[in-house]
């Protein structure tokens, strides 16, 4: 943690502290910070060659039992957690007898050193935004869902208590008077513990506690935070805690313009009088605010655009002028297309100078476009004029849309390309967007049953495990399309495939847009696809929108008892929000329906062991180790199951085969994003951390969206304290 710098007596210029003279500081100029009991350094840990911060109880405070008590409770209550918004405790030692300097038999704690500053801080100076808040939020009441399921109450929730990390994160400090269930307070009853700014009225009145004081006291955090106005002021001790007990708070809308209604509403749920009204524990606020954000997300949205669809005939551009117009061109083409690629669900045919490079798209269809641009330059200065036309089927010919000139000057010859390709992408979508869409297509007969026998081919071959994979399903998905473009099974299957594109591909969330449109489209040739229910929700679980989610798989499963993806998909939700009951039979179901499909098993797996019925995961680990070497078997080329098989074989212990499929499975696709983050939850488990950093490393190079899981991804405990891993 880092606090502001502050004076200090003369001491000398470095010290080696803690047993083994392990910690290493110079006593002046490392202080962070201070409190009447203790005293907080940054600290070379000499034996991991890592900074801590080093936390030592003053030498006067042994003479109060509760102050010792307190930091004795603070390093065994934060020891445990494992959460990326919770400063970790290292090690915790008391120096009984031992001299060094002025701390002679002092205990210490040495925790994680995170550069920062405490909102308390940040709120002098500004009330956060509302989106800074909302992320705010949500890392806090993640981490409180992991501090209440241990049966924990931090009982002192404030600005002082939240360090405000540089790139937006939070950590959460200071345990010392934190509480279990049934453990003995340090307090006799009626005194109060805690800031009382921030109290919830039951700790006001010295009764029990549970997890719904924290989100009450997170409430009033949140509310001062992002108003500069504290939720039940007082000149006096006595006013502010009959403010609180009256529990009338103003409401934010009328203290800060503009507040946003939904955040207000889940706010004042947080923060109700009564515990039971309140949201019944950490986990269901943190939920209550992604659907917050979801609201506001869409609110925030003007009429969503109009989808571009269909394809597009990129042509070469013409180049005059000096010598760098020809390369210019070349460059510009390239930057058009992967800008179009991106942002627009046109589907490109790129020319080379003499003819269209994939034969089978010669030949233009209905509704088909054509760009055609000329690129003058004469630096500093270019001139773009450029043409777009649409093939008439009726006419059998093509008919202008319309055709304009950009022009744009600037000294640097990259700025000026960039500038000429993001302002014509940007008016080929408004114009594009302006246009009346093509109509849905007529709904066919697909008498030979190819357009389906296609998509299905796509289907299996997605489920893979690769981008490669992906992609070539794209390309089945788009040949049933050309079957039959009214295949509502498809297109379903197409949006699928865009998620994976969003998490293989750099995150890029254009691709998610795509996906969900995709999914809508599906529904509206066939409301009743059981398949484009599952995609819209698979889109929506990337998007954070999980009741959404949960809404589509299951009307998915409603339509079809076997839609074995959406039993899978529902079923992992689940699991990461704590539901094992509901997630173990769930993904039972898409086991029984889907027997080769191996990340059912591996989910299952981990369920059974988080709810303690580890007999049954070892029992599902081995069907699983069965069902996917009888599938490689089959299908080698299957790299989703041979990736699923190393984590199984490693949860239930069989190390030397684990790493054997793992080296199968990384020498099978070497390069591949999901396959090298996959294996580095493999040497995860097996307790290989460095392996398993550098694997998520070399995963994030290959494009892969790491992000997406870190969060929540418990094989990669091991690296939660790595300071690498946390950058990541």
């Amino acid at each position: 943690m880092a606090y502001p710098r502050q004076s200090s007596h003369a001491a000398p210029p470095s010290m080696k502290f803690g047993k083994d003279g392990r910690y290493e500081f110079d006593p002046k100029q490392d202080r962070l910070g201070e409190s009447p009991h203790s005293e907080v350094f940054k600290a070379k840990d000499t034996m991991l060659e890592r900074w801590v911060a080093l936390k030592i109880l003053r030498p006067n405070s042994q003479i109060d039992p509760a102050a010792e008590q307190r930091f004795h409770r603070e390093a065994l209550h934060t020891g445990p957690l494992s959460h990326p918004n919770v400063a970790m405790v290292y090690d915790f030692a008391t120096l009984a007898g031992e001299e060094h300097g002025s701390f002679d038999g002092a205990s210490y704690i040495a925790m994680e050193y995170v550069e920062g500053r405490p909102l308390d801080k940040v709120v002098l100076e500004r009330p956060l935004g509302y989106e800074e808040g909302l992320r705010v939020a949500e890392q806090l009441t993640d981490a409180l869902a992991v501090v209440h399921d241990r049966d924990l109450v931090h009982r002192d929730l404030k600005p002082a208590n939240l360090m405000l990390l540089g790139d937006g994160r939070i950590k959460l400090l200071d345990f010392g008077i934190s509480r279990t269930k049934g453990e003995l307070s340090l307090t006799q009853n009626g005194i109060l513990v805690g800031t009382v700014l921030y109290m919830s009225p039951e700790q006001v009145r010295g009764t029990d506690l549970d997890g719904r004081s924290d989100l009450f006291s997170m409430g009033a955090v949140l509310y001062h935070v992002l108003t500069q106005e504290l939720p039940f002021p007082g000149r006096t001790f006595p006013e502010v805690c009959m403010a609180i007990l009256d529990g009338r708070p103003k409401r934010p809308t009328t203290v800060r313009s503009g507040f946003p209604l939904p955040l207000e509403r889940w706010l004042l749920r947080c923060m109700a009088a009564d515990p039971d009204d309140r949201y019944p524990d950490a986990r269901a606020a943190h939920g209550a605010l992604l659907e917050v954000k979801n609201e506001l997300r869409q609110r925030g949205r003007a009429t969503p655009p109009q989808a571009l669809r269909g394809r597009l005939f990129l042509l070469p551009l013409k180049t005059e002028g000096s010598a760098a117009a020809e390369p210019m061109g070349r460059d510009l083409f390239e930057d058009l297309a992967k800008v179009l690629e991106r942002s627009t669900e046109l589907e490109l045919v790129r020319h080379d100078k003499y003819e269209v490079r994939n034969t089978d798209h010669r030949t233009p269809r209905a509704g088909d476009l054509h760009l055609d641009a000329r690129l003058a330059l004469d630096l500093p200065s270019a001139k773009l004029d450029y043409s777009v036309k649409r093939w008439e089927g009726e006419a059998d010919s093509w008919r202008l849309l319309w055709d304009e000139q950009i022009a744009h000057q600037d000294e640097d010859e990259y700025a000026l390309q960039g500038q000429l390709v993001n302002r014509l992408a940007r008016t080929m979508r408004r114009r594009l967007s302006d246009i009346k869409p093509p109509p849905l297509p007529k709904p066919t007969v697909d008498l030979t049953g190819k357009a389906r026998a296609q998509t299905l081919r796509a289907h299996e071959l997605l489920h893979r495990g690769t981008s490669r994979h992906v992609i070539q399903a794209m390309g089945g998905f788009r040949r049933a399309l050309d079957l039959d473009p009214s295949s509502a099974l498809a297109h379903a299957g197409m949006s699928e495939a865009l998620v994976y594109k969003f998490l293989m591909f750099d995150g890029d969330v254009s691709f998610l847009t795509k996906a969900q449109e995709t999914a809508h489209r599906a529904l509206a040739l066939d409301p009743n696809c059981p398949e484009a229910h599952t995609s819209l929700g698979f889109a929506y679980t990337m998007a954070g929108r999980a009741s959404d989610a949960r809404r589509e798989y299951r009307l998915a499963i409603q339509l079809d008892h076997e839609e074995w993806l959406a039993h899978r998909l529902l079923g992992a939700q689940y699991a990461r929000q704590g539901n094992y009951t509901e997630a173990i039979s769930l993904l039972q179901r898409a086991i029984d329906l889907k027997p080769t499909h191996l990340a059912a098993y591996d989910h299952a797996y981990s369920a059974l062991d988080r709810a303690g019925r580890i007999e049954r995961a070892y029992v599902i680990a081995d069907r699983g180790v069965e069902a996917g070497q009888a599938r490689l078997e089959r299908v080698p080329d299957d790299q989703d199951v041979r990736l699923h098989l190393a984590l199984l074989l490693a949860r239930r212990g069989s190390e030397r085969d684990a790493r054997e499929v793992a080296s199968q499975a990384r020498a099978a696709h070497p390069k591949d994003g999901y396959s090298l983050f996959h294996l580095a939850c493999v040497h995860g488990l097996l307790g290989e951390g460095p392996e398993a950093l550098a694997l998520l490393h070399e995963a994030q190079d290959r494009g892969y969206y790491i992000q997406s899981e870190l969060h929540n991804n418990t094989d990669l405990d091991l690296l939660r304290g790595n300071r690498e891993f946390q950058e990541l």
